[in-house]
């Protein structure tokens, strides 16, 4: 992963009540195509090795944000930061794994190929390309389907190779939009444990939106809230879980059970 080069910011907001660094910010963000104002005021802290969920009512424009995040759009008040720096473009120390994973994946070329595609792209030789490929692929589990293409492999699977890709990259933040609305539950259970792992492996930190409730409160240190015309951050909500977490034991504890009740009555709330 590549190493953070900017001046680090710290706040109190770590594990055990220790400072953690932060790595994303949206300071007083606002979107507008004309005179309709899709999002407005929007402020998020990010801390690093941390993973950000973020939920809302349909139409809430959280895709939008998360591209705003990302660079790939440009706020049109307001400012996001990345170590400290404006984002302007998308970043190198940023990497985005979207929903449709079958529309970004190529069917002609191999696994590896695909993974090694945007890094083609950036000038990486041969050589490197190669060992970063291989290292992702066993990073998501798939090493061993390097050679084949990404039609042979189920949804879940054809998810992982893009997630390897974009930890091909090496970055510092991943951005996730609905990266599991397409799979089955069982499948999407294991993608979501995979988050977690890498998150504690790599130190990676993560910012994802979803639907799914559940999904949010297992795998959010914090979840963001998102509700209001224009859309706001209606809550910011703390999960206590800490990081030993299981989809079946967690997901039966009374707290988690309490706890995704109100963010659901919370989006009820922000939608109506």
């Amino acid at each position: 992963m590549a190493e953070p080069h900017t001046r680090r910011i710290l706040v109190r907001d770590g594990e055990d009540g220790n400072p953690a660094e932060l790595v994303l910010s949206v300071r007083g963000a606002c979107k507008r195509y004309g005179t309709r104002e899709i999002f407005a005021d929007i402020n998020i802290d990010v801390t690093r090795g941390s993973v950000l969920t973020v939920v809302g009512p349909s139409g809430a424009g959280k895709t939008t944000l998360l591209r705003c995040i990302a660079g790939l759009l440009e706020p049109s008040a307001g400012e996001i930061l990345l170590d400290g720096e404006p984002v302007r473009e998308p970043p190198e120390k940023l990497a985005v794994v979207f929903q449709d994973y079958s529309r970004s994946l190529m069917p002609w070329m191999s696994v590896r190929a695909n993974v090694e595609l945007p890094l083609r792209g950036k000038g990486v030789g041969k050589k490197e390309r190669r060992r970063r490929a291989h290292a992702a692929l066993a990073d998501v589990g798939l090493e061993t389907s390097a050679d084949l293409y990404p039609w042979q492999l189920s949804g879940g699977m054809q998810q992982r190779v893009a997630i390897a890709r974009a930890l091909a990259y090496g970055p510092e933040a991943l951005l996730m939009d609905e990266p599991f609305a397409s799979v089955d539950a069982q499948t999407r259970s294991d993608l979501e444990d995979l988050v977690l792992d890498l998150r504690d492996r790599l130190g990676i930190t993560v910012v994802l939106v979803t639907h799914d409730i559940d999904e949010a409160v297992y795998l959010g240190d914090t979840v963001v809230v998102l509700g209001g015309r224009p859309t706001r951050v209606d809550k910011v909500v703390k999960v206590p879980f800490g990081r030993d977490r299981d989809q079946a034991g967690t997901k039966a504890r009374p707290d988690f059970i309490d706890l995704r009740t109100r963010v659901l009555e919370r989006i009820r709330q922000a939608r109506d």
